[in-house]
């Protein structure tokens, strides 16, 4: 079973109010995210947000099947948070898109579950021009989401912070797929952070190449410091190699906060 987790969380600051329930060709946001998650094959759509007064917003605009909220033994906000509390809900995938992405297609997703399971990998996602990638949009296999909450918990503890590529960096293997494979046009992407990205519909960044690339970053924060500092040498020497800045900066900041003499 595949189970959708639209990414809620955010307060909206740079929108001035809660973008997720702003109209998008006469349909608010949530609710289209909502629905190219079903369309993807999604049997349960859930959203990730932090109060139950916005889980009832949400659950009755977009029809969702309930809440999932960032566990309070955490300590650590953000995106990646709300993985850790997924525990009650069983699956074989996890499909995951932010609220804010209101003309995403549902073969985007499907197709990032097609290159996870064609590369045998535990989690895909999106990768623009430039070296960036789409974070918050992702095919997750449940082996992944199972081990997300020891593997956040410890990163909390030693970052002090989690990172919206924490779940994809602690896959054994990823797959980035170019999002000129997923989608004709990048307005698939387009986030709507402000009144005025709503009003041009102009995405972030171009779409990318049409290749993906298979890693093994497998970063695991409970190795001893030996071992996880020649890990993240390795991620960093693979992410500069392949051009991916966004990983490649990731990397570079853990190699600097926890192998630093």
């Amino acid at each position: 079973m595949r189970i959708g987790l639209v990414l809620a969380g955010g307060e909206g600051r740079r929108f001035g109010g809660d973008k997720l329930l702003a109209l998008v060709d006469g349909e608010v946001s949530i609710a289209r995210v909502a629905e190219a998650l079903r369309e993807a094959g999604a049997s349960l759509v859930y959203a990730a947000t932090r109060s139950g007064e916005r889980c009832r917003l949400y659950t009755e605009a977009a029809g969702l099947d309930g809440c999932i909220y960032d566990p309070p033994w955490l300590g650590c906000g953000g995106p990646a948070a709300a993985l850790a509390g997924l525990g009650g809900l069983r699956g074989k995938v996890l499909l995951v898109a932010p609220g804010d992405m209101p003309w995403l297609e549902p073969g985007v997703l499907r197709g990032l579950e097609a290159f996870m399971e064609e590369a045998g990998a535990e989690a895909a996602l999106p990768l623009h021009a430039g070296g960036y990638l789409d974070t918050l949009a992702a095919a997750m296999s449940w082996s992944l989401v199972e081990r997300l909450p020891g593997v956040l918990g410890r990163l909390c503890r030693l970052r002090g912070e989690l990172r919206a590529s924490d779940p994809a960096r602690a896959a054994e293997r990823l797959v980035l797929v170019g999002s000129g494979l997923l989608a004709s046009s990048p307005l698939a992407f387009a986030h709507i952070n402000t009144r005025e990205a709503l009003r041009s519909r102009e995405p972030k960044n171009p779409l990318g190449p049409k290749q993906a690339y298979i890693l093994e970053p497998g970063l695991d924060p409970a190795a001893p410091r030996g071992r996880l500092c020649r890990g993240l040498g390795m991620e960093l020497e693979e992410y500069r190699r392949l051009g991916i800045r966004h990983l490649e900066r990731q990397a570079a900041r853990d190699m600097e906060r926890l192998c630093s003499p």
